[in-house]
């Protein structure tokens, strides 16, 4: 309420002649609104969180530490004694304006459970995500989210997680075979070669993915060149 009563009192005055206070005035008003717009959610007082600053709240912090993500956040949940945590974030673009980390099981089990219907990704994880998840399982909520489900439990049987164990270890041991006949015909055993883990784990990913969901073996682990499939994907 003081800066918008200052800024009308500035605006009151007599800009004649004055185009620096009118390109101030401007400036000021446009700030007003933009921090309206995306200023964090208010958070609890009392919420367990890192080091918050005006307007990025705890942002510092995962971007100090997004190498080691997951490793930080368990270190905090350890230091905050499991307890909920987390803090107010800009309200922009893929920013909600706050998050939480829940690692109490009861709460798990409320979110996830006994009140699931009232926890949805909402319209902004839509906007984000729609173009790469579409409207699968991972972007939409309430009934959509419960036929996806339900068509997706059926490959979490006894049957399909025993046939995609055989499929993961028959390919994994196609890749030591591979990886023991480039030993034997480098010419220079004593230097070795270079390997691109990337380049191998997803080759490893697709021909698991693809034979397990379509039953066709795009045998990338022994290509030279990628599947014009795989590349396709990969650009996606």
């Amino acid at each position: 309420m003081f800066a918008a009563s200052k800024i009308l009192n500035f605006w009151d005055t007599d800009f004649s002649g004055t185009p620096g206070q009118v390109a101030v005035a401007i400036l000021i008003i446009s700030i007003s609104i933009f921090y309206s717009i995306t200023k964090p959610l208010p958070i609890p007082p009392d919420l367990p969180e890192p080091k918050r600053y005006p307007w990025i709240g705890y942002l510092w912090h995962p971007l100090k530490y997004w190498h080691i993500w997951p490793t930080e956040t368990t270190r905090l949940a350890k230091l905050y004694k499991k307890k909920t945590w987390g803090g107010p974030l800009p309200n922009f673009g893929g920013l909600p304006g706050a998050y939480f980390y829940i690692h109490d099981e009861e709460n798990l089990r409320y979110i996830l459970q006994n009140k699931f219907n009232n926890y949805v990704k909402g319209d902004m994880w839509k906007k984000v995500l729609g173009e790469i998840l579409g409207v699968g399982i991972f972007a939409v909520d309430g009934e959509r989210w419960h036929v996806h489900r339900k068509l997706m439990s059926n490959m979490f049987s006894r049957n399909l997680l025993r046939h995609s164990a055989d499929v993961t270890r028959k390919k994994l041991s196609e890749l030591v075979y591979v990886f023991n006949k480039r030993i034997d015909e480098s010419d220079d055993a004593e230097e070795g070669f270079d390997i691109d883990l990337q380049d191998v784990f997803f080759r490893l990913t697709i021909d698991i993915t693809t034979i397990i969901t379509f039953g066709i073996d795009l045998c990338s682990i022994q290509r030279d060149q990628q599947h014009h499939f795989a590349l396709a994907f990969d650009e996606l």
